[in-house]
């Protein structure tokens, strides 16, 4: 079935995209359904390109930043910005072949994971240091504690309470990172892994592109840590404070991100993680 191009994107987003390729045509809908975020691969006399637009203009004005600002060191290991529009909400970038590491053959791999460290250490620039980074998480930890009242065990709750209580602020080296760093977003073609999709890129510590990872695939599969973290060359246990910081951030904010859109599954991935967390650090 043929899909209309106004049911694609918006009138102004159409324009946009006609005034910067021309001819083109849709090849795949590639869009999650979450976040209204519009990803698209379509056909353009520049040939196959990624189409990523959305209302949320955070989401596009970071991935904006991140292909000008972050990802040079990557060359061709990530998509290259072809054309950027942050007051509209539209990016025209690359496309890599090859398919989604997650649910593939490669998932599980070591040399994924290798690949992987390798490829975090190149984006992982420090930028600067600075000490507002920790009052700023301990301020939105504690809000996403209050959100999650009844949204999870009271007793991981209250630990969760006591380890922000007890921890002790400190100045934080800000890096460029990809803000959702795991094989959902990674792409393999004959046996080369690259990165996509920096629509939550920021300057952060670097410990924060490993919390996903550290609850998602390294917890049961120690073989995958010692393959990445021996490419990566760093060891989130040696930032302890910042990995108790971010450990929080992403668990309790999973929940409450995911009660709030209706997503039971992730809802309940946030409650373990937060487990693993008090677990952990108590």
């Amino acid at each position: 079935m043929t899909v209309s191009r106004a049911d694609l994107l918006p009138r102004e987003q159409l324009r946009l995209l006609d005034h910067w390729l021309g001819e083109w045509h849709l090849e795949e809908d590639m869009s999650w359904g979450v976040q209204d975020i519009r990803v698209l691969r379509v056909r353009s006399p520049e040939g196959p390109v990624v189409v990523k637009a959305s209302p949320t203009l955070h989401h596009i004005q970071r991935e904006i930043r991140a292909y000008r600002d972050m990802t040079e060191p990557l060359g061709t290991r990530s998509p290259r910005l072809l054309y950027g529009n942050g007051r509209v909400g539209l990016i025209v970038a690359t496309w890599l072949p090859g398919h989604l590491v997650e649910g593939g053959a490669h998932e599980y791999s070591p040399e994924t994971f290798r690949q992987a460290g390798e490829l975090l250490a190149l984006l992982h620039r420090p930028v600067q240091e600075t000490p507002s980074y920790d009052p700023a998480a301990i301020h939105k930890i504690g809000d996403f504690l209050n959100r999650a009242d009844r949204l999870a065990p009271q007793p991981h709750l209250e630990a969760a309470r006591h380890l922000l209580r007890t921890h002790r602020p400190a100045p934080r080296m800000l890096y460029a990172t990809h803000g959702d760093y795991q094989p959902r977003n990674w792409v393999e073609d004959q046996g080369v892994v690259r990165v996509i999709d920096f629509g939550r890129a920021g300057y952060r510590p670097w410990v924060t592109d490993l919390v996903r990872l550290e609850h998602a695939y390294f917890t049961d599969h120690p073989e995958l840590r010692s393959a990445f973290l021996g490419a990566y060359r760093r060891d989130p246990e040696d930032e302890p404070g910042s990995w108790l910081l971010d450990n929080l951030l992403q668990s309790l904010g999973t929940i409450v991100w995911a009660h709030d859109v209706g997503d039971a599954p992730f809802e309940q991935n946030g409650r373990e993680m937060l487990a693993r967390v008090v677990e952990r650090f108590a």
